[in-house]
């Protein structure tokens, strides 16, 4: 340890005396390392940790399985179905429920909007939630008919509240109901969040017990409420989804009249169990891991060109090795000595490293598209820490190794840097330089190519037409007061007052209401009833669906989102002023599924399946949106009036969203007069979630164009690190045979062949790293093969770009030290050789 402790001194001064290769090695393992922590640091917060549960290793997800409503078509699980479970399946030891919504809350500031959540007592004790100041809701709270309690969550209480302690046993009135505060949760307790969700929507203020009924009445309605168990200790997954599969077979004898066998068939229902930790990171994890991916090639890119770097300079100090040798140093106090410039590098480069991964995990965080769960906050912790310093060893190990075994070579074969013959050694350097410097072509062409794929998707989906026109368009929801609005007329008159006091708004142009956005989540999918049994009988035929997105929505709605009408008309004053006309509309796609070459005017349509009552006719086509992304088919979507056909099933339209088209003003900007004309009805009723619909194109847009930004981030780094590491190679390769071009300009040898001469040789390392690039590429590219549209993975313009770019650069970084060579003096060449 002495011996090292006096290496490691000497490495320091003899680095110091060298600042350009010692500079250029600490940046280039600083990039490396750095960039590979912040990634690791993320995947490691949002893929690898546990979820902030206890024994959250236990929990699992139920979801309801429907393959015959639509391909991969989930369901929640229904109440009937959540009571059954609950008593029978021994895997499971505690069963719990909950949903969130959205509620009004009217204090002195007037009317605001919160997020709340419906619990059972099973769900807060499964996943550990404590009060700070009162109880949590317990089993009785969950009970019918006992007295309306409600929690605070942390940040809720100190807001509204100001962390005052009196305010348990007070009362508040979400939605104009009384509830007794009786707890404030702790500050750091949330529901599981969903992946694709914005974390802001899902932030929680007020908790109420669901109370669930276990007497029924119950129905095959499955999108009330999210189900969560723990699994008893000792069992699987896979056990307790055995015992579910018995258990759902069993759902038609139990609850006859919610799962009738027909029901079971058509459908394929089934009863899915998957680990809650799956349910919360969803497709996150395969975009983090590819994104690692990159990085580690990166990575590997520096490895290979500090390696580069730290060959050449072992080359030009192979004088010094072979006088150590001379004085009797052998092969260990030679190790010894690499080692110690390999651990003096890697600590200074894993240090900066460091300090780039906290700045690249504010990049990164700044960057991320909402939705990407446990993401906010995330910063280099003990065992990110832990990750960097194996790099910075590996680093330390891979540049004393190899220089190391060259030498002890060396020192076995007797060879001295001024006498006696060397090619075999030099040979063996040169092949290991070369090989180097292929894999940095071959893994930066990699990335190029990746990027490229994705940077060739964004373009494509930039390019689909989403079927509106989101410039100039503002949106919010509306949330009616059910004990106030509690029926479909009372609602429609609210509504229908409302948009003719914000049509009046200066400079509002149109204005309509519907219950979903495009490209803001998805339109889900309900069975639709058909007048025609040709259609039931074709779809059948098909194995396909009569599902469908099912939208509520009123008149002005198209033209203010901007959806033309191809066919027919739009819903008008009149359809809502004549309800039992039962008008609708349908998409495109609707009509070409159902209907196709007829055409759908006229036609017989009914809402939920429904083939017993009357029946609505279709009076316009409208042409296609989609649901959550510009890369998914086009919706099938049927609108619905808001103001149904007395005496038949619908919806509630509650909430609602209000679409606001602009007339030649910022759309934002008319959000306070919108919000008084709303009030001018109602003063408890506020806007929420108000936003531009612009931003909700990009939004859906927001995944990919992150994974492209990172993407190519990594391929331009990984690009000027192999710039770099052929123009040090380049760069030796023509100080060590400068005498040679000496005798060759001497002789008469022009520029241009000098410059062939030292860019020809330099170039075929690059073909053959751009040759195995290739070969990688096509097999590594596949990965990516979920993330792209309209793009193979084996594009051959983005290949034939990404070649021509790297082999560009690696012409420049020839070129520049093959100039040099041309301006060689040969006379002082050959008097220094």
């Amino acid at each position: 340890m002495s011996n090292l402790f006096h290496d490691l001194r000497y490495a320091f001064r003899a680095l110091r005396r060298a600042p350009v290769f010692a500079t250029a090695a600490v940046l280039t393992i600083a990039l490396g390392i750095g960039s590979s922590t912040a990634i690791y640091a993320a995947l490691e917060r949002v893929v690898l940790d546990p979820l902030p549960y206890p024994d959250s290793g236990r929990l699992v997800r139920l979801r309801s399985d429907v393959p015959g409503v639509g391909p991969d078509t989930e369901w929640d699980v229904s109440a009937g179905a959540w009571f059954y479970f609950g008593r029978q399946a021994q895997a499971i030891e505690t069963m719990g429920a909950y949903r969130r919504f959205g509620a009004t809350v009217v204090g002195p500031d007037g009317p605001k909007r919160v997020r709340a959540a419906q619990v059972t007592a099973g769900t807060l004790r499964m996943l550990g939630a404590r009060a700070v100041v009162g109880r949590t809701i317990g089993e009785t709270d969950d009970d019918p008919g006992t007295p309306l309690v409600a929690m605070l969550s942390y940040g809720y209480w100190q807001r509204e509240f100001g962390g005052d302690t009196t305010v348990i046993g007070t009362a508040i009135r979400p939605d104009e109901q009384t509830f007794e505060v009786i707890g404030v949760l702790a500050p750091s307790f949330e529901l599981p969040p969903t992946a694709g969700v914005p974390s802001a929507e899902e932030r929680t203020d007020i908790w109420l017990p669901l109370r669930l009924n276990p007497a029924g009445p119950f129905y095959n309605a499955h999108t009330q409420f999210r189900t969560i168990a723990r699994l008893r200790a000792g069992s699987t997954v896979e056990a307790a989804q055995r015992e579910l599969d018995r258990l759902t077979a069993r759902l038609p004898e139990v609850l006859p009249t919610v799962y009738p066998p027909e029901f079971m068939e058509r459908y394929g229902f089934a009863t899915h169990v998957y680990p809650l930790k799956a349910y919360v990171v969803g497709g996150v994890a395969k975009s983090l891991w590819i994104l690692f991916g990159a990085v580690g090639l990166v990575l590997l890119i520096a490895y290979a060109n500090v390696a580069n770097l730290f060959l050449v300079r072992a080359e030009g100090r192979r004088q010094e090795i072979d006088v150590r040798t001379a004085l009797g140093a052998g092969f260990g106090a030679v190790a010894r000595h690499f080692l110690a410039e390999g651990i003096v590098l890697a600590v200074a480069g894993g240090l900066l490293g460091l300090v780039l991964a906290y700045w690249g995990t504010d990049w990164l965080g700044a960057l991320a598209p909402d939705g990407i769960p446990r993401l906010d906050g995330v910063r280099p912790d003990g065992s990110v820490i832990a990750f960097a310093a194996g790099l910075a060893a590996v680093v330390a190990v891979v540049l004393s190794i190899v220089p190391a075994l060259r030498a002890r070579r060396a020192i076995r074969a007797g060879v001295l840097s001024d006498g006696g013959r060397r090619t075999t050694v030099g040979r063996e350097r040169k092949r290991t330089r070369s090989g180097l410097v292929i894999a940095q072509v071959a893994l930066a062409l990699v990335l190029i190519v990746g990027a490229g794929l994705l940077v060739e998707s964004l373009i494509g989906l930039r390019g689909v037409d989403p079927g509106i026109r989101p410039d100039g368009v503002v949106t919010a929801q509306v949330y009616l007061p059910y004990t106030r609005y509690d029926s479909i007329p009372k609602m429609w008159r609210f509504y229908e007052a409302m948009l003719d006091r914000v049509r009046a708004v200066p400079g509002v142009a149109v204005a309509g209401l519907s219950q979903d956005l495009p490209l803001a989540g998805g339109f889900g999918c309900t069975v639709q009833g058909f007048e025609d049994p040709e259609v039931r009988r074709r779809v059948a035929e098909s194995n396909g669906t009569l599902c469908a997105g099912q939208e509520l929505n009123s008149p002005g709605y198209f033209a203010a989102m901007g959806i033309p009408v191809l066919q027919g008309r739009a819903l008008t004053r009149a359809d809502f002023d004549h309800p039992e006309r039962g008008a609708v509309v349908v998409s495109k796609a609707f009509a070409e599924r159902f209907w196709p070459n007829e055409d759908p005017i006229g036609k017989g349509v009914g809402p939920s399946g429904r083939t017993n009552q009357q029946f609505y006719r279709v009076v316009g086509m409208v042409g296609d949106v989609y649901g959550s992304s510009l890369a998914d088919d086009p919706a099938i979507a049927i609108y619905y009036p808001i103001q149904t056909i007395p005496g038949t099933y619908s919806s509630w339209p509650n909430p609602v969203t209000l679409v606001v088209r602009a007339a030649g003003t910022e759309p934002v900007s008319l959000v306070p007069a919108i919000q008084r004309a709303v009030w001018s009805i109602d003063p408890t009723i506020p806007l929420a979630d108000v936003q531009e619909m612009r931003s909700v194109v990009d939004r859906s847009l927001a995944s990919l164009s992150f994974m492209m930004v990172l993407l190519a981030t990594a391929a331009a780094t990984a690009l000027l690190l192999a710039a770099v590491g052929l123009y040090g190679v380049v760069s030796y390769v023509v100080t060590r045979r400068t005498a040679e071009i000496g005798v060759r300009v001497a002789l008469g040898a022009r520029a241009s062949h000098v410059t062939r001469l030292v860019v020809g040789g330099s170039m075929r390392l690059a073909l053959i790293g751009t040759a195995v690039g290739v070969i990688t590429a096509l097999v590594a590219s596949r990965v990516l093969a979920s993330l792209l549209y309209g793009v193979e993975t084996t594009e051959p313009t983005v290949y034939v770009l990404a070649a021509v770019v790297l082999g560009g650069v690696a012409a420049l970084a020839a070129y520049l030290p093959a100039r040099r060579a041309t301006r060689i003096d040969p006379v002082e060449a050959l008097r220094h050789e």
